[in-house]
């Protein structure tokens, strides 16, 4: 049963409110898509929003009512009441081990430098994977709790929307390889320089990272780049990827490198 974001979010809409489906699943997209292309705060912060959207459609599934205002909280210490049993219409150890988990979510991305200053953390990749997965997981036994579907349709219908078995770039000793095979220099190149550090590269490097193309058509890419203002130059001579340049790379490059889409 293959179906796209939008039909995903339509088919929830019809048991959840269409808002929080639509908050639900555009973040778990696009916390994987962020994390696809190495851009691990973004992908953190699309966790902690998927959890919150996740958090009020359990309250919604559990009460029958639609809350935007509660804190996740809240609803977390609502959720994990067992108090009164027949107040709730999710059973008790399904609210307790998904409200476990996107507390597991929360707490970590506010302690490392993601959702608040931290002078010890900054985002990073184990950081950012721990966090995906775990969102991953959440996702899923959301769907379980809310669809009406068979769990290898639900399983299935996860792959297909996006794919995260490996990331779309590898890095063995500070030396990035994208992995996408024929890929082309118009893709490669921002891919990279949205990778870097400080989203920047010396011409020299992106010629070595850039190694299955000719010197002139990467040298054709850059100039062509630089007039739609999709990267600048430094004073020190780096190729420096603009917001529209990363604009480029969320919504133009990585959909068309999605299998799925």
């Amino acid at each position: 049963m293959k179906l796209t974001t939008p039909q995903l979010i339509k088919e929830l809409s019809t048991i959840i409110d269409a808002d929080l489906a639509r908050l639900v699943v555009e973040n778990y997209v696009e916390m994987q898509n962020r994390f696809l292309i190495g851009d691990w705060k973004p992908s953190e912060l699309n966790g902690g929003a998927l959890c919150e959207g996740v958090s009020r459609c359990l309250y919604q599934l559990d009460t029958g009512r639609v809350s935007h205002k509660k804190s996740v909280g809240q609803i977390r210490a609502y959720l994990l009441d067992l108090k009164s049993p027949n107040s709730h219409n999710l059973n008790s150890k399904d609210r307790n081990h998904i409200s476990k988990a996107i507390e597991l979510v929360y707490k970590f991305r506010s302690a490392r430098g993601v959702a608040h200053i931290s002078k010890e953390y900054n985002a990073n990749y184990m950081d950012s994977m721990m966090i995906v997965h775990t969102c991953k997981w959440i996702f899923s036994e959301f769907l379980r709790l809310a669809w009406d579907k068979d769990e290898k349709i639900i399983a299935e219908t996860i792959e297909q929307i996006v794919q995260i078995e490996h990331s779309l770039i590898h890095e063995l000793e500070g030396k990035p390889l994208v992995l996408v095979k024929k890929i082309s220099a118009r893709n490669e190149i921002p891919l990279l320089l949205n990778h870097a550090s400080n989203n920047a590269l010396s011409r020299s490097n992106i010629h070595k990272q850039v190694a299955f193309h000719s010197k002139s058509n990467i040298n054709t890419t850059l100039s062509n780049m630089l007039k739609n203002k999709e990267i600048r130059t430094s004073v020190d001579g780096e190729i420096v990827l603009t917001p529209i340049g990363q604009k480029v790379v969320i919504e133009q490059i990585m959909p068309e490198l999605n299998p799925y889409n």
